[in-house]
Order: C-alpha cells, then sequence, then structure tokens
C-alpha cells in the first residue's frame, strides 16, 4: 500500500476521532456550566482530560491535509515538507504538554 494511500485513511479516521471528542467537549462543557446531563465531576473530568485528545487528532488531521494541499501546490521538496511539518506538530504538542 503507497504512503499517500495509508495518509488518506489516517486522515479520515483522525477526522472521525476528532468530530466525537469535539462532540463529548461540547457536552461536557454544557453539562458543566449548567449541571445537566452528567454529573458535575464526569463533566469536568471529560472537559478537563480529553483536551489531550482533541489536540492530537486535531494535529494529525490538519498537519495530513496540510501535506496534501502543500503536494497539490507543489510546494518544496516532499522531504523536506514532511519533516518541517512533522517537526511543527511535535513543536506544537509539546507547547500544549508544557502549558497544561
Amino acid at each position: 500500500m503507497k504512503m499517500g494511500r495509508i495518509l488518506v485513511k489516517i486522515n479520515r479516521i483522525s477526522a472521525w476521532f476528532l468530530l466525537l471528542f469535539m462532540i463529548i467537549f461540547i457536552i461536557s462543557g454544557y453539562a458543566w456550566w449548567n449541571r445537566i446531563l452528567l454529573s458535575l465531576q464526569t463533566a469536568r473530568y471529560l472537559h478537563t482530560e480529553l483536551d489531550l485528545l482533541l489536540v492530537f487528532f486535531f494535529l494529525v488531521h490538519i498537519l495530513i491535509s496540510t501535506r496534501f494541499t502543500l503536494a497539490r501546490w507543489r510546494v518544496g521538496h516532499r522531504m523536506l515538507v514532511d519533516l518541517l511539518l512533522l517537526g511543527t506538530g511535535i513543536s506544537f504538542f509539546w507547547l500544549v504538554l508544557s502549558i497544561r
């Protein structure tokens, strides 16, 4: 299987996980604020602990999509673009971890 096809599958899977975690994040925030739907502890836990997974899947989805867009526009050397995007993703995730 070619790398492009694998990245398309990873991108689609990350998009579905991103959608799932966004729905949970919105519902838990609403439940935390209005104290309905979920217990206060459950809503607070879901809203504050799932943020790393949300950021991870967001970065995976955005960086893979950016790679495909840059390839379609024929921007830069493929290996250099891949390394820069990988470095950018690791840097942003490290930033989120250090803030947390």
